[in-house]
């Protein structure tokens, strides 16, 4: 973390990437697994309040839950 502590949080980005790049492979079980895992540790962190900017994270959250509730697979 920097000196002014990061606005940004590299695990949860690290798994937001992979539910996309797993919804765009076609993989919807691993994308629901990750969403799981990302809700689970925004809860955590929420409940810690080690994070300010957990809104952003929320919301992508949201609209990742809204894509693979529209997902349809492409073969």
């Amino acid at each position: 973390m920097g000196l002014f502590g990061s606005k940004k949080d590299k695990q949860m980005d690290s798994i937001i990437s992979q539910i996309r790049v797993d919804l765009s492979n076609n993989y919807k079980d691993s994308a629901k697994e990750n969403v799981a895992l990302l809700e689970q540790i925004l809860e955590m962190k929420k409940t810690e309040g080690k994070m300010k900017n957990l809104d952003s994270y929320y919301r992508q959250l949201e609209e990742l839950k809204e894509d693979i509730a529209n997902f349809k697979r492409t073969y």
